[in-house]
């Protein structure tokens, strides 16, 4: 009896005991299960995590105008923006471990990737590569570490200053020309006075040329600093402009009624083909300066006893387009792309000749800007010279308004 209730005991604890593994395991399996389950939905956030990570960045790296690169420590490119691919013509798409040498075909680069890493220092150089719309480059290079300390990668930043370079460079040739076109009016006017003073019994015609010069410069330099405060005014969109519907034609014939004399000096034809029912939408002063510096040039670098004509017509649906014509010398092909520049003069010494402060070209492009047209110029050598410019055309006279540009 004894032994059969210790049997049933035992038999009882056993059963006891493989319940309560089998409650445990099943609770267990199924706890790892969750687990597994939950680590499984972290990975998946961290890869979308990631991602978006990655893609913010490009977006941040894509709107840069600077250029990026990111390498590994063994050269090959892990990323580049957009800016990387315009500036050097690379394509979207380029072949995995690409190597920064390989993308780039610059070896001044690759050195400053070397030196970089070698040195773990911040590099800094100007590139001027060939063969690119971009010619001047401030290359930046840095490692990247991780949070432990240890180098991941260089990280390389292309900056484009060549526009820069440019404006730096038209400075100072401006800064020159300015010096240069005022010393030498300043310096005859000088020698003039100093013989002057030096000579007081000198007769009275020698005095009298001498006070003729110091004229002739003071209103040169008088000139070149009205049409250099004109330039400032109209660049910096500070200049009055008066718009009002005018009559082309009157406006026309006032100029040349003003430069007939001139014109007879050379014996210079002046032609006049302007419908007089042509409104034009300008500032008369404006439009004054504008015909007054392409006249003046006209019959200045014309042929003598040649012709000078002035025509206008309707021009591109809403605008007139007026052509002085002559028929001198020309200009020549390599020189039409800058004859508006400042300072520019395709003859330097007859214009010099002709008393011209090199502005007036500048001038007539941007008071044609102002008043909402254009200005060109077409001429071959030996066939004379045409200037274009365009204005805003106007229906009536009662069109008036007043604007400060």
């Amino acid at each position: 009896m004894i032994w059969l209730v210790a049997c049933l005991t035992a038999l009882i604890t056993a059963l006891l005991v493989s319940g309560l593994w089998v409650a445990f395991y099943s609770r267990t399996r199924n706890r790892a299960a969750s687990s597994t389950l939950r680590i499984q939905s972290l990975e998946d956030q961290l890869i979308e995590t990631r991602a978006d990570m990655e893609h913010h960045r490009d977006l941040v790296f894509d709107a840069m105008a600077e250029g990026v690169i990111l390498c590994d420590l063994g050269g090959r490119v892990v990323f580049m923006n957009r800016a990387i691919h315009r500036i050097f013509g690379i394509p979207e798409n380029i072949p995995e471990n690409t190597t920064l040498l390989e993308a780039l075909r610059l070896h001044e680069v690759e050195e400053v990737f070397e030196r970089t890493l070698k040195s773990g220092r911040t590099m800094g150089i100007e590139i001027n590569p060939t063969g690119l719309d971009t010619n001047s480059l401030r290359l930046n290079a840095v490692v990247v570490h991780s949070s432990s300390g240890q180098a991941e990668s260089v990280l390389l930043i292309f900056h484009d200053f060549t526009r820069l370079k440019e404006l730096e460079n038209a400075r100072r040739d401006f800064v020159a020309n300015v010096s240069h076109e005022l010393r030498t009016p300043l310096s005859m006017i000088k020698g003039f006075v100093e013989t002057i003073i030096d000579h007081p019994s000198m007769e009275r015609g020698t005095l009298n040329g001498f006070l003729g010069k110091v004229r002739k410069h003071s209103d040169r330099l008088g000139h070149l600093i009205e049409d250099l405060l004109m330039v400032s005014r109209l660049e910096s969109g500070q200049a009055t402009v008066n718009l009002q519907s005018l009559h082309l034609a009157p406006e026309v014939l006032r100029v040349l009624d003003d430069l007939k004399r001139s014109a007879e000096k050379k014996k210079v034809q002046l032609s006049l083909a302007v419908d007089p029912q042509l409104h034009v939408l300008a500032d008369s002063d404006l439009l004054e300066q504008i015909l007054l510096n392409l006249l003046e040039n006209a019959i200045k670098y014309g042929s003598m006893g040649g012709k000078v004509s002035v025509h206008a017509e309707p021009y591109d649906r809403d605008q007139i387009r007026v052509s002085i014509s002559d028929d001198g010398p020309g200009i020549p092909a390599e020189s039409l792309d800058r004859i508006f520049e400042r300072f520019f003069r395709v003859d330097k010494a007859r214009s010099r000749a002709q008393g011209g402060t090199g502005l007036g070209l500048s001038i007539v492009k941007h008071i044609a800007q102002t008043l909402g047209g254009r200005v060109w110029v077409e001429s071959r050598m030996g066939e004379g010279t045409t200037f274009f410019f365009t204005l805003k055309a106007s229906a009536d006279l009662s069109a008036d308004s007043n604007t400060q540009a």
